[in-house]
């Protein structure tokens, strides 16, 4: 056996949920952050690390096997999500038939879903935080534990499964070490999506979870609706190596929302990256509350600080919808606001909303649309919803109190305000004058991917 373990991210095929239909890595690569941090971790132990990520290089399953044999690992784990569900399965079951007494495991945000992952090969699925328990399936790939002494874990045994009593949450974030950037090729990465996105390019995380409790969201399954919060330093720690170290000029947060009910939190990271004079761009998720009473000082700041572009989801302009969805139905009207003042700050800004929530009708969708034409962010995008396995959707679903409407009733309307909302003469004006302030070089990138650009715009059918 080696001193290396290897980490698997199949990468995604479809999407289900977006009108372009497939996954375009020509216009989006993510480093996965979950496998910097685990990597970080296991190497504290004197365990080396691999990623394999497919979206940079694609393996089959004969292939994916070859490198098992050839590099003989401690374990293999993949990562586990709804999205790339099927894939993972697929892989599972070519290596355990090729390797039946190989440690594998898996974890991710499926982790409502672990039994499927379990039945095709699994050893033992990681429910929640993985830092801690990965040290512990170390400890059980050496025999040193079993497996049912690992907390927060689910394994099968006799055609039976078994859960362990749930592992508590990180509190102290800044105990973590800094997640090993170094197991990835950030040159390999970006998001076209965004219009000033420069390379290298790589994503964070500042804090972890939500205190909020949509209805359609795992989130606060997972994180048990806690959040918790990395220190500025710490934070600016990771930054300071990712600039100084691995030359990385942006950096999308990938935080459920972004400072969330701290602004202080907010200045004193704006301050310190203002006064590091860095070459850094930035991006984050806000809340439609975000910030309510602070937000002409504190946007600004944020601009001064390198942010160039936020994304808030909304997800309905219907009051109905969102108290269906457990949401404040006042948070249009805040976040009308919150998008006047992005663009007085200077900020590109994107609206996220979802067709197919519980009670959504013609009339509250076109609610919707009217309102996404009224406050014309920078952008816009209007998915279909998809029911996660543990979300209360889902559990409503379930027990017969929610049914989901047709797929071609989401699919049309998505596209028809997508289409509205980017062939409005106003917004089209904005987007392509706000390409050209802040990279009309992205245009070049624009042309070789016409097709799915259109279809994420609403103007191509998926199908055609």
């Amino acid at each position: 056996m080696s001193d290396k373990c290897l980490l698997v991210y199949v990468g995604q095929s479809d999407m289900n949920f977006a009108l372009a239909g497939k996954r375009n890595y020509d216009m989006k690569r993510e480093p996965q952050i979950g496998f910097a941090y685990l990597g970080a971790v296991l190497r504290q132990r004197g365990i080396n690390s691999e990623v394999l990520d497919f979206t940079i290089n694609p393996h089959t399953g004969e292939s994916l096997n070859s490198y098992i044999a050839k590099n003989s690992p401690i374990f293999v784990g993949f990562y586990a999500a709804a999205a790339i569900k099927e894939r993972v399965i697929d892989y599972l079951h070519s290596v355990r038939k090729k390797f039946p007494k190989l440690k594998i495991f898996a974890g991710g945000p499926d982790t409502f879903d672990s039994e499927d992952y379990l039945t095709a090969g699994v050893d033992i699925f990681c429910l929640g935080e993985g830092e801690k328990t990965v040290v512990e399936l170390l400890d059980y790939c050496r025999g040193k534990i079993k497996r049912e002494q690992i907390r927060g874990v689910a394994y099968k045994e006799n055609n039976d499964f078994h859960y362990t009593s749930p592992r508590e949450l990180i509190e102290n974030l800044d105990e973590l070490p800094l997640p090993a950037w170094d197991m990835f090729d950030l040159t390999k990465y970006y998001d076209y999506h965004i219009f000033d996105m420069v390379q290298p390019y790589t994503t964070i995380m500042a804090s972890r979870g939500c205190p909020f409790n949509c209805s359609y969201c795992i989130s606060p399954k997972i994180w048990r609706r806690n959040c918790r919060r990395r220190s500025p330093d710490n934070v600016l720690k990771e930054i300071d190596y990712l600039v100084k170290e691995r030359g990385v000029r942006y950096i999308m947060f990938q935080d459920d929302i972004w400072s969330l009910l701290d602004d202080n939190w907010a200045r004193e990271i704006c301050q310190k990256l203002i006064e590091r004079k860095y070459n850094l761009k930035w991006r984050c998720i806000l809340h439609p509350m975000s910030f309510l009473n602070s937000r002409r000082e504190i946007l600004p700041l944020m601009k001064a600080a390198g942010c160039t572009s936020i994304t808030i989801g909304l997800q309905s302009a219907s009051k109905k919808i969102l108290k269906n969805i457990n949401r404040d139905p006042g948070q249009p009207e805040a976040l009308a606001d919150l998008i006047n003042e992005s663009k007085r700050a200077g900020l590109l800004n994107s609206v996220e909303f979802i067709i197919g929530l519980p009670g959504d009708t013609e009339e509250t969708v076109e609610e919707t649309i009217q309102f996404a034409l009224k406050i014309k962010p920078t952008f816009c995008a209007f998915y279909a919803l998809t029911v996660l396995i543990g979300s209360d959707i889902w559990r409503d679903q379930k027990e017969g109190k929610f049914q989901m409407l047709p797929d071609s009733f989401t699919q049309r309307k998505c596209k028809e305000a997508a289409r509205r909302f980017y062939t409005n003469p106003s917004v089209l004006y904005n987007t392509f004058r706000s390409i050209i302030k802040a990279n009309p070089r992205w245009l070049l990138r624009a042309l070789g991917n016409t097709k799915y650009l259109l279809q994420l715009s609403g103007v191509l059918s998926k199908r055609a």
